[in-house]
């Protein structure tokens, strides 16, 4: 009994780095490694010009500010900021019920989602740029598997 306590106390803070213990709403190991980054205020998230993103699958959170929308034959990349951390961003599609979340994971300082709504699919990547901000790097296209959108990172 007493090798499996000892395993669980040095398997769990691995799993939690990566990501697969946590929950992304909890406080925790997470939420004190992202509050190590610099103050947002310090980072400027609306240094470039907000452009329009009208495009059939794009669901973005609340107050996601876009900076550029590239069309590039079937799939569409959009980047945008954010004022939410990665955790955030994926507890936010989790709990969406407007969309089909196929996928979703975090490292704590990225995540990456992969939804499904109006007949297309958008994988999603957020990456911390601050300890409240984040960019948003989305790929909209056809709702296939061989659509040609990114694959999560971990390959898993």
């Amino acid at each position: 009994m007493r090798l499996r306590v000892t395993a669980l106390v040095v398997a769990f803070p691995l799993l939690v780095a990566c990501g697969g213990a946590e929950s992304p709403a909890a406080g925790g190991p997470g939420r004190d490694m992202l509050a190590n980054l610099p103050s947002c205020d310090r980072v400027p998230l609306d240094q470039e010009p907000e452009v329009r993103a009208d495009v059939t699958g794009l669901v973005l959170p609340d107050g996601a500010r876009v900076t550029s929308v590239v069309r590039q034959g079937a799939l569409t990349s959009v980047e945008a900021t954010v004022r939410m951390t990665p955790l955030d961003v994926r507890a936010h599609y989790e709990k969406r019920t407007d969309i089909d979340l196929l996928r979703a994971e975090d490292e704590i300082f990225e995540a990456e989602v992969l939804t499904r709504t109006q007949d297309r699919r958008m994988y999603l990547r957020a990456g911390a740029l601050c300890a409240d901000g984040t960019t948003l790097t989305a790929m909209v296209g056809p709702d296939s598997d061989d659509a040609g959108l990114p694959e999560f990172r971990n390959g898993q």
